[in-house]
């Protein structure tokens, strides 16, 4: 006869599964980097775009729900000191790591703690931005429960706060592939060899999958997107515990139950039909004709099978003063910032028009007079951030027709930022970034921006789970050759181009570091034009990143 087991309370099954939580992230250190979309000034700028107003960012009250190590709240509490910025995330391993770094940094705004966000209650204060990103898909529901009770009750009255997860109808395919990971990889005994059985499975997805399958794209479309993504991911977003897509219009509901209402994307240009093309924005309109913002936007997720969300959040007393769509009219308040060079067309893209790259290497193509110019305008700005005022006097002359009147160029300048927002090639912001305060030329000396040498160099050792930034919230992941990087540590201000050209045309000399080839130099002589060019294009590559004061 066998006895009854004890069941378990609601409590100890929250228990059992954040420390089965905990143990994966402690194992497997999940990289802690930033992410552009989730930064308090983006979620400021979305808020306006969708007719909100929203704390001013030099002392709000930041909160991460899930931070890992901190690394998507460095950028914001680097370039906001007098703001006040907190994290919360289980693994107190990483966020041990985080803590160490925080100090190494001298960041006295930024506190990391290690706790379970169904611990949080409304004593643990009010903050202007909450961010979950990564987390509410990947966690019981009870700690779902809390995530929305966090919004409910610790976000201040014209808070904005940020919930990501994955979304049906775009997961379906990815549920096929989970349960073939899972079901491959149930026996094995260490982390390694279960990541290592589950990606074989990945093969009979694609290349063994039938002729005859149905859902042969779907499934071949979701292996080929996995395999560009690195092993934590796959680990982390594939073989969890815990993985659970919605429909928008339930996460909409669920959010209701707690006073909240969802906005929009965090990235407006991703919930307005016109970004997909004609096909998509006519139709759509056709199906949605009159329907509430909320079904709107699941009916444009059928349409282009979207398979991840990026929610804004509010609460719901604020529901009436969001419109449909973004208001387009509203882009003419922004700052806006991007970094276009031009380069040799990509072998498959159009060879008819001309190619740019932007900073994060992302193409463009295009002949567009108008578009061109505004592109180099904001270059030679970069990583400063130019109002449509400024930016309409730069290019005035440029613009074809050429545009004597200056509202008349504002509203051609206006036409092509919105095609480059809908692309998602700028970087804007509602009030001045934190380049255009700092960069106030004192010195001709080049210098990094705070805390990144010191990431890069910790970045060197693999267990260091820490990405490094820039300051519009950009991940940036460098490779440098040991000439660069000693070249880096000099980069503070004190050294002009020239002086840094010489340390290093010392060094080589020395045979201290090998030029960017890999060979030592040591005894020659007339190493300047070397250490030059070395130098010139260390700065460019910075320079193009964002991470130049």
């Amino acid at each position: 006869m066998t006895t009854p087991s004890t069941p378990i309370s609601p409590d100890a099954a929250v228990q059992q599964a954040n420390q089965a939580i905990t143990e994966t992230y402690d194992n497997q250190i999940y990289t802690s980097n930033a992410f552009p979309f989730t930064s308090p000034g983006h979620l400021r700028t979305a808020a306006h775009l969708w007719g909100l107003d929203s704390v001013p960012l030099e002392t709000a009250r930041v909160l991460e729900l899930g931070c890992a190590g901190g690394g998507n709240l460095l950028p914001f509490a680097t370039a906001y000191p007098n703001a006040h910025v907190v994290g919360v995330d289980l693994s107190s391993v990483q966020i041990a790591q985080g803590q160490l770094t925080v100090k190494a940094l001298g960041l006295s705004n930024l506190h990391l703690h290690a706790m379970s966000l169904t611990d949080i209650s409304p004593e643990f204060g009010q903050f202007d931005y909450i961010i979950a990103h990564g987390v509410f898909s990947w966690v019981p529901p009870e700690v779902r429960e809390a995530i929305l009770r966090i919004l409910s009750q610790n976000l201040s009255p014209i808070g904005m706060g940020y919930v990501s997860y994955n979304t049906y109808p775009g997961w379906k395919a990815g549920d096929i592939v989970r349960d073939a990971m899972l079901l491959h990889s149930h026996s094995a005994q260490s982390d390694e060899d279960k990541l290592a059985s589950a990606k074989t499975v990945l093969n009979l997805l694609s290349e063994g999958i039938s002729s005859n399958n149905p859902l042969a794209p779907s499934l071949r479309n979701a292996v080929a997107q996995l395999r560009n993504h690195s092993d934590y991911y796959i680990a982390h977003e594939y073989l969890e515990i815990f993985n659970n897509p919605c429909y928008l219009l339930e996460f909409i509901n669920q959010a209701d139950q707690y006073g909240l209402t969802h906005v929009g994307d965090s990235d407006p240009y991703m919930d307005m039909a016109v970004s997909y093309g004609q096909n998509v924005q006519l139709h759509h309109s056709l199906v949605a004709m009159g329907q509430p913002r909320e079904l709107r936007h699941q009916y444009l997720d059928f349409a282009v099978g979207r398979n991840f969300r990026k929610s804004l959040i509010t609460h719901k007393a604020r529901a009436e003063q969001i419109p449909t769509d973004p208001d387009m009219s509203r882009l003419a308040d922004l700052r806006w910032a991007g970094h276009f060079a031009e380069s040799k067309p990509e072998p498959n893209g159009p060879q008819d028009k001309r190619a740019f790259r932007n900073n994060k290497n992302q193409y463009l193509y295009t002949n567009d007079t108008n578009m061109i110019a505004v592109m180099g305008a904001l270059s030679a700005a970069w990583p400063m951030s130019l109002d449509i005022v400024t930016l309409a006097e730069r290019v005035k002359q440029a613009l074809q027709p050429v545009h004597s009147d200056a509202a008349a160029a504002q509203k051609t300048v206006l036409d092509v930022l919105q095609h480059l927002f809908r692309l998602n090639n700028l970087r804007f912001t509602l009030e001045p970034s934190p380049y255009d305060k700092a960069m106030v030329p004192t010195s001709t000396a080049p210098a990094l921006i705070p805390g990144f040498e010191y990431i890069f160099q910790q970045r060197r050792n693999t267990t260091f789970g820490i990405g490094n930034f820039n300051l519009w919230h950009d991940n940036i992941n460098l490779r440098l050759k040991d000439a660069e990087v000693f070249a880096l540590r000099h980069i503070n201000g004190n050294n002009s181009r020239k002086q840094l050209a010489a340390l290093l045309r010392d060094a080589l000399a020395r045979g201290t570091v090998p030029d960017i080839s890999g060979k030592f130099l040591k005894g020659q002589r007339n190493l300047d034009t070397v250490a030059d060019r070395i130098i010139g294009r260390l700065l460019d590559l910075l320079q193009r990143q964002g991470l130049l004061q």
